[in-house]
């Protein structure tokens, strides 16, 4: 099985196997997602979309997935008009919803900033969706004498990842357009260079929908965060994100590194799922060879809350002094490290506290 995926302006275009298809979605989160999506929730939702409506079209597992990637119609059964099935046919393109950092790990402490951020995805899926729907084109006609005709429908495939490949709190979305769309009567192919050039439209309308979500600015306010007006990060959560990230990345080249070295022993195959999670449970022993491994995705989350005590501790036990009233801001310094600030305090009782962080 091959599979090829190029990234232009942001926009990937996926060319290959169904079934390789159905990998390289699973390859970008961890073990993790096993905690949060339920036993036989779906590998994926599908819509779709008019330039009038988008419409939920319930969940797609693993097998239906690739066959949807395949271009059968998953009403009917049939193929969605001429279908290539060569290595270099396209099968879909793909954009990813997502958000600041610190979006995921304000979701990763509290489950109603959770259900708030994934409702907020789902609009901005949604929005994205039928601007597609509305702007998006085919060709018409005899070779050489072909026009350009809007589509009439398209369909779409949502996946939702809850991680990073890392383990780490990631909350992301990927959004795939199908390459086979109905226009004039019949099925035909997407022209994908059209939604390469509306990847800043996309994405602008992405961050806007869940940014101005009013559930999940409620439920950010709630708890007392704010957003940068500029980058929207949650300002309180920002200090943190670094040492997430740094680990995020030795895993990231970790697993890799392990991928590289399989393909090269094993050329024209595709890893399976026990195999990614064999190398994920490596990268973490390898990035952190202090800490214990976790086997599951319930210990994953767990250990987050460790890291907590690592990484977020500090805000931790500051939120509980100010929701009780007795702990207020009084500065935010460079410290002497590169990466690290120093997070002054005051509690109600006037006394000073200053902790560094990185």
């Amino acid at each position: 099985m091959e599979a090829v995926v190029r990234v232009h302006g942001g926009v990937k275009f996926y060319r290959g196997a169904a079934k390789a298809a159905r990998a390289y979605v699973e390859r970008d989160r961890s073990r993790a997602d096993d905690y949060y999506l339920a036993e036989g929730s779906g590998a994926a939702a599908r819509l779709t979309a008019t330039p009038d409506d988008v419409t939920g079209a319930g969940s797609m597992d693993g097998e239906t997935y690739e066959q949807w990637v395949a271009g059968i119609d998953i009403d009917t059964g049939r193929k969605k008009g001429r279908v290539r099935d060569d290595v270099s046919a396209l099968r879909f393109v793909e954009v990813t919803v997502n958000g600041p950092k610190t979006w995921s790990l304000a979701a990763a402490l509290h489950p109603d900033t959770s259900a708030a951020l994934d409702e907020a995805q789902d609009k901005a899926a949604a929005e994205i969706v039928g601007w597609v729907a509305q702007h998006a084109t085919t060709r018409v006609g005899p070779r050489g004498r072909q026009v350009q005709v809007p589509v009439e429908q398209i369909e779409a495939a949502v996946i939702r990842h809850y991680t990073s490949r890392a383990g780490d709190p990631h909350r992301h979305l990927h959004l795939q357009v199908n390459a086979r769309v109905f226009a004039d009567g019949a099925w035909r192919g997407l022209h994908s260079v059209g939604v390469r050039d509306m990847i800043e439209a996309i994405n602008g309308i992405g961050h806007a929908a869940v940014a101005t979500h009013p559930e999940f600015r409620a439920t950010l306010a709630a708890r007392g965060f704010t957003l940068d007006p500029v980058t929207a990060e949650i300002e309180q959560l920002a200090p943190y994100v670094g040492a997430f990230s740094a680990r995020t990345s030795q895993i990231h080249r970790n697993i890799d590194r392990y991928e590289a070295e399989w393909r090269r022993e094993h050329p024209r195959e595709e890893p399976g799922p026990r195999l990614r999670e064999v190398w994920d449970r490596r990268a973490w022993a390898d990035a952190r060879p202090d800490k214990v491994v976790p086997t599951d995705g319930a210990e994953l989350v767990a250990r987050w809350n460790d890291d907590g005590e690592e990484y977020l501790g500090v805000y931790k036990r500051v939120e509980k002094l100010r929701h009780m009233g007795r702990l207020r801001p009084f500065a935010v310094v460079p410290s002497g490290s590169e990466g690290e600030s120093m997070q002054s305090f005051v509690d109600g009782h006037g006394v000073f506290h200053r902790i560094t962080t990185t």
